[in-house]
């Protein structure tokens, strides 16, 4: 075939911005509509969204809060193994319910303190001197004795009740019924884990939980890093293969040796093609999820930088044709990069995945792993690519991202618009994607897959384009 046939022969590679789904009779209404799903294998999910594991993102404060509301943390791996052990564990640790950071120290002043409990609606607090809970102080009693002369909380602790992660239910109880307005969780050692307030013990959530009752978290790995490998194995889900390009021999080689090693799930990706997903899964002794996507990511320059593309959409498409073909259908396919909207999720569900990895929609939370930054009267928060220079010079994933491995960066840093708690960005995009099944006519899923159709339509201008 020569060269110019290549160029007249090309697929359409289709994204999110060239085709929509055509509406299709609805049989059930959108708060009807049934969203489970699997992350992998032997990992459900509640609702189809999972975190992308970059390090501006998915730490263990944005993992307990997509678990509590039913979705998946994927930790990301760009620090010492330790502390992604670490990180893992303080999500599974974390009892099934909502707590806050919210506590005084016996240094904090008594007008500071009193300020804060206006704030939060509530009349006690714990005191945490150091990791331990020392005891609590109370609004009334602090009010008087700020006037008498008392000028820090250490002044104004009184002993109270501290509740183990074990006991959180009766911690719940005592909040529910008055005894009392804030209870200070602790671990085995007495550590001071988070504090549960009136607010959050009404909050009807439905976890995802693991056999014994923990949150469901999973982490990134490199199939080159065994002993990373290992060392979590004990402790997630599932594993997740964070290579830009996984259709290499040497990955297939190390990942076709690692799965022999572990228990837990494993997650083959990045990939994106039909033939990506035959090779992989025919090579691959067990694979239990595919990552699929790949320069896709809204800040990632692959595309620009290496010319290689095979954007979340059609490479859904391809995978799921391909394990259709091999007899793999039940293979969960995570759908990885560009999805900006739940309608973006949607559209990638149609077309074959079942679940979409979310990195842009989470970068600006108030969990997401990354600092907050004042800029004027407005508030933001760093968001990079793991492709970028930054990324690259944290050193941590030598064999994917760093200057050992490739010199030019196929990522960009930047800044995303603060948008407050997660719990609450997640409730609107899970809404959206069942607004879309029911415009598509499906009462899950897996129907959506059959009764999807797709028009190809000229491209939408974005409610933001608009507003610019």
């Amino acid at each position: 075939m020569g060269f110019k046939d290549k160029l007249a022969r090309a697929e359409q590679l289709f994204g999110f911005d060239t085709v929509y789904l055509v509406p299709g009779r609805a049989e059930v209404e959108p708060n009807e509509v049934d969203i489970r799903t699997r992350f992998s294998r032997n990992v459900p999910l509640l609702v189809p969204v999972v975190s992308s594991p970059m390090d501006t993102v998915t730490e263990h404060e944005l993992a307990i809060v997509l678990a509590l509301h039913g979705a998946l943390g994927v930790i990301h791996r760009n620090m010492p193994v330790e502390q992604q052990v670490e990180e893992v564990r303080k999500v599974k640790e974390h009892p099934p319910i909502r707590l806050r950071i919210a506590y005084l120290r016996p240094s904090d002043s008594c007008a500071y303190a009193l300020e804060i409990m206006r704030q939060l609606g509530v009349r006690s607090l714990p005191v945490v001197d150091g990791t331990t809970v020392s005891g609590y102080v109370y609004f009334s009693e602090l009010e008087k004795e700020c006037h008498s002369g008392h000028e820090r909380v250490r002044d104004s602790t009184k002993p109270g009740k501290t509740y183990s992660v074990k006991s959180v239910n009766e911690a719940r109880l005592d909040v529910v019924r008055g005894v009392t307005d804030a209870a200070a969780i602790v671990l085995s050692n007495g550590n001071y884990v988070g504090t549960l307030l009136v607010s959050d013990a009404l909050e009807e959530l439905t976890p995802l939980l693991d056999n014994e009752g923990r949150l469901r978290v999973a982490a990134a790995i490199s199939p080159f890093d065994k002993e990373r490998a290992l060392k979590l194995d004990k402790h997630v889900d599932a594993l997740v293969s964070d290579v830009a390009h996984f259709h290499n021999s040497n990955v297939i080689k190390a990942a076709r040796n690692l799965v022999k090693e572990i228990t837990s799930d494993f997650v083959a990706g990045n990939i994106g093609t039909y033939n990506a997903a035959i090779d992989v899964v025919s090579e691959i002794e067990r694979i239990d999820g595919l990552r699929v996507g790949i320069a896709g990511g809204s800040i990632c320059t692959t595309a620009f930088v290496g010319g290689a593309y095979a954007p979340t959409l059609w490479a859904v498409a391809s995978v799921r044709d391909a394990l259709k073909e091999m007899g793999a259908d039940d293979t969960p396919v995570i759908a990885d990069g560009g999805i900006r909207s739940s309608g973006d999720a949607v559209k990638a569900l149609a077309a074959g995945a079942s679940s979409v990895m979310l990195g842009y929609v989470f970068a600006g939370t108030d969990e997401a792993a990354a600092p907050l930054i004042a800029m004027g009267e407005k508030l933001y928060k760093p968001y990079r690519g793991m492709a970028s220079k930054g990324a690259m010079s944290r050193r941590f994933a030598a064999d994917r991202y760093t200057r050992l491995v490739k010199r030019a960066a196929e990522g960009v840093e930047g800044l995303v618009a603060y948008k407050g708690p997660a719990a609450k960005v997640l409730k609107e995009f899970i809404e959206g994607i069942k607004a879309g099944l029911g415009y598509a006519g499906a009462r899950n899923i897996a129907e959506l897959w059959e009764k999807a159709v797709f028009g190809i339509a000229p491209r939408k201008y974005t409610i933001g384009e608009i507003n610019e």
